[in-house]
């Protein structure tokens, strides 16, 4: 008959009896502290100052804070009163500019309607004016002269002698002058047809089957500006 086997702690086997659950493991704590102060107002800097300090003394407390918390609150309070200061004083500021504005706006109609007398008294001699303590106006610039047009083409009109004219205006000019002349062109072969403020127009009345050629240019508060390339077409 065979021995039976017994039990002792150096055979025993866990793997068919109940185990010791094992510890769980340690949480990492490596966190750390970021102050995430940069860009923000110095308003919202300080909101973020006073919540740690109160979220700090609420249980469970940080123990030994240096700097105590007293000298928290004391420097949040002086921040606060410095904060409000600049407020007000901003305050007074706008208001004072406006004031300023308002003043200088009433001044310069003062200013403008006196120098309108020294005008009248000074009778257009500048040595006048300036003992008055106003600068002298200085003679408006001549305005430069209109631009020549660009780009004149001519196409057949809807009716038999007509003549369609396009071209690119000067945006200086208020009237546009169109000559036509017989074939062949000259420089005294040229005749006014019409003015016009727009930059196309028809020319109407011309021979069919001639030739015609035709020059644009441009008035404006100087007089007339430089004629165009020609441009020619046989009449239909």
């Amino acid at each position: 008959m065979p021995t039976p086997r017994t039990w002792d702690s150096g055979n025993w086997d866990s793997g068919f009896w109940d185990s010791v659950v094992a510890d769980k493991p340690n949480k990492k704590m490596n966190a750390k502290v970021a102050i995430n102060i940069r860009g923000l107002k110095p308003r919202d800097q300080l909101t973020k100052f006073k919540k740690a300090v109160t979220l700090c003394q609420t249980a469970p407390a940080v123990p030994n804070p240096n700097p105590t918390f007293a000298v928290c609150i004391a420097g949040n309070a002086a921040i606060e009163a410095n904060l409000d200061a600049i407020d007000t004083a901003e305050k007074n500021l706008t208001q004072l500019r406006l004031t300023r504005d308002q003043l200088l706006a009433t001044g310069l109609t003062n200013y403008t309607a006196l120098g309108g007398c020294v005008q009248s008294f000074s009778l257009g001699d500048p040595a006048v004016i300036t003992a008055k303590g106003y600068d002298v106006a200085a003679a408006p610039a001549p305005l430069p002269p209109v631009g020549r047009p660009q780009n004149l083409v001519l196409t057949h009109g809807d009716h038999d002698g007509s003549v369609d004219a396009s071209w690119n205006r000067d945006k200086s000019s208020h009237t546009n002058e169109v000559w036509v002349s017989p074939d062949p062109m000259t420089p005294t072969s040229f005749v006014a047809n019409q003015v016009t403020n727009k930059s196309s127009c028809t020319i109407l009345g011309q021979p069919v089957g001639g030739k015609i050629w035709v020059r644009v240019r441009g008035n404006d508060a100087n007089g007339p500006g430089d004629w165009s390339d020609p441009a020619t077409i046989v009449v239909s």
